[in-house]
């Protein structure tokens, strides 16, 4: 049972923090209804396959879901979060600083972006996004 327990547990993820210097907002996807929680924003970013390191992962994750072909240097760890629910989950997050608000090549996954002042961010978010506004993720990597 331990072991059915083990795999439908969610895998761990990986999400940037994508944050404008020059006008300190932040990038997010809003979830088309092509996957599951259509409507919430969320920042990019997603499952760790197994084998994968967060931040290999999260590098993939954005050229798959915003057409962004970053180097590993280009990702700063902010922090993990191990968040508990109905089930124990890792969650990896990262900046990833710019020097303009750049409009990505969304895939099916989203079906619009938006670029946010912290204090202005939608209200309907999904899990991860949440996790880390909820834990200061925002504004504690900045430099």
């Amino acid at each position: 049972m331990a072991k059915e327990r083990l795999s439908s547990a969610p895998p761990p993820g990986a999400w940037a923090v994508i944050h404008c210097t020059k006008t300190d907002t932040y990038l997010l996807g809003k979830r088309s209804r092509a996957v599951n929680n259509a409507g919430a924003w969320n920042l990019f970013g997603g499952r760790i396959d197994r084998g994968e390191a967060p931040a290999r992962a999260l590098m993939r994750e954005l050229a798959e879901e915003t057409g962004l072909r970053i180097k590993p240097k280009a990702l700063r760890r902010i922090s993990t979060v191990r968040h508990r629910d109905a089930a124990d989950r890792e969650l990896h997050y990262f900046l990833l600083e710019v020097e303009r608000e750049l409009s990505p090549r969304l895939n099916r996954e989203h079906s619009r972006y938006g670029w946010f002042k912290r204090r202005e961010l939608p209200s309907r978010l999904n899990l991860p996004t949440d996790v880390a506004i909820k834990n200061g993720l925002l504004k504690k990597g900045l430099s």
